[in-house]
């Protein structure tokens, strides 16, 4: 941010000192001198124009860093607000749309949202779903007869 105050000083410096040179240089009756002046009046106004350009860029990344700062205010928003709250049901969470489940101790501990997999049917005995971050279990063990199934 100083960068910027020190780019405006700078280019109002400029502008000034052009301006008082050129008034001044049009008093300046002697030839020799006139041209020195006008040489001075040219590098302050490529100094000006360089300054500008300098500016330039300093305006444009802060307006990217606004949008930066808009975007994650959105998300950080999102994650305090869900539109979906999650509902508990058959022992996980799932949201508004019916998506999930959910593993209920990763979103009860760390408020995050993570899917469960489904477990290798050879492994099925402790659970249908597993938590891939905290590896707890889920899904209850049902008897249909002659035949086990999972809820």
């Amino acid at each position: 941010m100083s960068e910027i105050f020190q780019a405006i000083s700078a280019t109002k410096a400029a502008i000034d000192g052009v301006r008082s040179l050129h008034q001044y240089a049009d008093e300046v009756k002697d030839v020799s001198k006139r041209g020195e002046f006008m040489r001075i009046i040219g590098e302050l106004s490529i100094e000006l124009a360089e300054t500008q350009v300098r500016l330039s860029g300093h305006i444009r990344e802060n307006d990217e860093l606004k949008e930066q700062v808009v975007t994650l205010q959105k998300k950080v928003e999102t994650f305090a607000n869900p539109k979906s709250k999650l509902t508990f049901k058959d022992d996980a969470y799932y949201n508004s749309e019916n998506d999930g489940p959910f593993c209920t101790g990763c979103y009860d501990k760390n408020q995050q949202t993570i899917r469960l997999s489904e477990t290798p049917l050879m492994q099925r005995g402790l659970g249908k779903y597993e938590c891939p971050i905290c590896k707890s279990k889920y899904g209850q063990f049902k008897s249909t007869g002659s035949i086990a199934s999972f809820s």
